[in-house]
């Protein structure tokens, strides 16, 4: 069986309509044996801008291949209804009825706190997306393989992204994502949440923490642990509202509340 690319241009075209309803249709999702990424990406071919991020959420080294990628991690870092995101998450592959397949690599799978899954493409421009007929029929195909798996996907433009508060809070947040915050701190910010109703202003959060820049410095690593939550989409000031993060507890193991 030959694997068949569609993001290359070809002269053969599959009907989409018939594709998807024959049973013949199946899929096969491939993950690293170790649950990282199934690219590292990093090679010597090429000739963009490429890293490694370390995310405190995700416990792990992530590869990225654009800025868009990157600068959506600080989403996933800094928002307290993510559990877990990796990127590179696995390889897709659709067989097809005529025996062909197509295979795809999304750039972001993200875990929620409410069990849902969400797969993320970034494109730097829109022109991307149909950039050809086989690429954007790969990305059909793709969206309704996942749909099937009860998973949703989404293709974000970083131009749409990339300059909006949004981003601007979550990079302040995740800045400080891997200051220390202890078991005992973890609890004493919880308790003061508690005792506010389950929302506090930023500036009172931080004094649970001890205050000041050291206290605001915790209570963001505190956000990407997922103990507070912060809407995005506000700017950080002391009045800013710090909500009880969905399942806070949890988050913090027995071993680190000693």
């Amino acid at each position: 069986m030959k694997t068949k690319f569609f993001d290359q241009s070809t002269d053969e075209k599959f009907d989409l309509e018939t594709a998807l309803l024959d049973a013949r249709t199946g899929i096969k999702i491939d993950v690293a044996v170790r649950g990282g990424p199934v690219r590292l990406i990093i090679n010597g071919r090429h000739h963009k801008p490429t890293g490694r991020y370390a995310s405190r959420k995700a416990g792990r080294s992530l590869p990225w291949e654009a800025t868009g990628e990157l600068t959506y991690f600080w989403l996933c870092e800094a928002d307290a209804e993510v559990a877990d995101y990796l990127s590179q998450p696995h390889r897709l592959t659709l067989r097809l009825p005529d025996g062909d397949s197509a295979v795809y690599y999304p750039d972001i799978r993200r875990d929620l706190v409410d069990g849902s899954v969400q797969i993320i493409e970034i494109k730097k421009h829109e022109n991307e997306v149909g950039r050809s007929a086989d690429y954007a029929l790969k990305l059909e195909l793709a969206r309704l393989a996942y749909e099937g798996l009860g998973w949703t996907f989404d293709i974000f433009v970083e131009d749409d992204f990339k300059n909006t508060r949004e981003v601007w809070t979550a990079e302040a947040i995740q800045r400080h994502r891997t200051v220390r915050v202890t078991g005992a701190e973890g609890y004493a910010l919880i308790e003061a949440l508690d005792r506010g109703g389950g929302v506090l202003p930023l500036a009172k959060a931080s004094e649970a923490l001890g205050g000041g820049p050291v206290g605001d410095a915790k209570l963001y690593a505190a956000i990407v642990m997922r103990l507070a939550w912060v809407d995005l989409t506000a700017a950080l000031n002391p009045n800013t509202p710090v909500r009880l993060a969905p399942e806070a507890v949890s988050t913090l193991p027995p071993t680190r509340l000693r």
